[in-house]
């Protein structure tokens, strides 16, 4: 169970701040740290760009999960202090194998691009490319699952209210990369406070949605306490609670 949820968490690590660099540590139940996150973040007037490394740490998540290490690459252009996602990019390793999933955005022709491949190694330990494809996808957002949180600011002026909200993001929900936030009621804030803690001034809760199986959570639902740099501060997955819970913490 560990290995698959890890592999999933992978992903939702992908979520970051406004500044140079952000740490992150993954904790599984009674086991504790499975894994680590840095990203970095680099900027001009016109572009971005975030740059995440993920790797799993400790004797048995290493095992379990192969040695995975994963790099999330994301680019974009900034308009009027607006990021706009053009491309984002997942490498991983593990075991024999390595995978690459390129996105890419034409904003003028309103085309996004899924392009997958995968290498195995051979006898020799040489990488040998066993699987690819490229496909059209059927919709185009302006958005990618790490800038989506960068816009939530834009996007949710009022995040005390409780309301839900439906926005796109490439990299979520695969067919139609839709994500739904929920901003809880007080009795659902008090709930959630039990396991991420009382938001401190300029933070906010919010459950949220990607659509994409996470093990044990079939529609990757996470409670999340947002800070008030736009970084996510804490998140707990959910319906795994039972098992233990998942935790995704900023150092």
């Amino acid at each position: 169970m560990l290995k698959y949820l890890f592999l999933s968490l992978l992903f939702v690590t992908s979520i970051y701040a406004e500044m140079k660099s952000v740490d992150y540590r993954i904790e599984f139940g009674i086991v504790g740290e499975v894994g680590r996150v840095h990203t970095e973040y680099t900027s001009t007037a016109k572009s971005y760009m975030i740059d995440t490394h993920v790797k799993a740490v400790g004797t048995l998540a290493k095992t379990v999960t192969r040695n995975l290490k994963e790099e999330h690459i994301c680019k974009g252009i900034i308009r009027k202090g607006k990021r706009i996602a053009t491309s984002y990019e997942m490498k991983k390793t593990f075991g024999e194998y390595k995978t690459n999933t390129l996105y890419m955005v034409n904003h003028k022709t309103k085309k996004l691009t899924k392009e997958f491949s995968e290498w195995t190694k051979n006898e020799h330990g040489k990488y040998k490319l066993s699987y690819h494809y490229k496909d059209r996808l059927g919709y185009v957002s302006d958005d990618d699952m790490v800038t989506l949180f960068l816009n939530l600011s834009y996007k949710i002026k009022d995040k005390y209210t409780p309301k839900h909200y439906t926005f796109r993001a490439i990299g979520a929900d695969i067919k139609r990369g839709i994500v739904d936030i929920n901003i809880p009621t007080k009795k659902e804030a008090k709930q959630m406070q039990k396991l991420l803690g009382k938001p401190n001034r300029g933070e906010w809760l919010m459950n949220f949605v990607m659509h994409r199986k996470l093990y044990g959570s079939k529609k990757g639902e996470l409670m999340v306490r947002m800070g008030k740099d736009s970084t996510i501060e804490k998140a707990v997955l959910k319906d795994l609670l039972f098992f233990g819970d998942v935790r995704i913490i900023r150092k």
